[in-house]
């Protein structure tokens, strides 16, 4: 009985160690619930949040293709995104409605332009078991002049 009662209370102990220790980590906030209305696939360009670059767990960004970033459309998949330009850089889980990006690219005088690009995702997925998909239907650059990346290469 004492055995069972130290086993209980060693694994309460660890649990309680686990969640206490996990919440006061920085940067692993989950951002999917920055941006008003991106739970429900639409949000108000007036509203729009961009999270702080330098929680990112990917700290300085990502150089990508401008041409993979061309590809990302209404309708695009998480799955098909996550091909194209990797996973979010902050800590948003597979079920958020809105992934953010820092992303770097290359321009003419051979410079690189950093760009914090975001997706909103619809509000349609109801879980794996169903094998339903997030689809993208909304992107927000920041600064807006960074859009231009969603064009393809001439």
């Amino acid at each position: 009985m004492k055995k069972s009662v130290y086993r209980y209370g060693l694994l309460a102990t660890t649990a309680l160690l686990f969640t206490v220790t996990g919440c006061s980590q920085k940067n692993i906030l989950p951002t999917w619930h920055l941006t008003p209305g991106a739970q429900h696939g639409s949000v108000d360009s007036d509203d729009l949040v961009f999270p702080d670059p330098n929680k990112a767990w990917q700290k300085g960004g990502t150089i990508v293709n401008h041409n993979d970033v061309a590809k990302i459309r209404v309708g695009t998949t998480k799955d098909e995104i996550y091909k194209l330009i990797g996973t979010p850089h902050f800590s948003e889980g597979f079920n958020a409605r809105e992934w953010d990006y820092i992303l770097k690219f290359y321009n003419t005088d051979s410079g690189v332009e950093v760009c914090q690009y975001k997706i909103i995702f619809d509000d349609s997925y109801e879980g794996r078991m169903r094998d339903d998909e997030f689809f993208a239907t909304e992107f927000y650059w920041l600064p807006a002049s960074c859009g231009k990346y969603s064009e393809f290469a001439r």
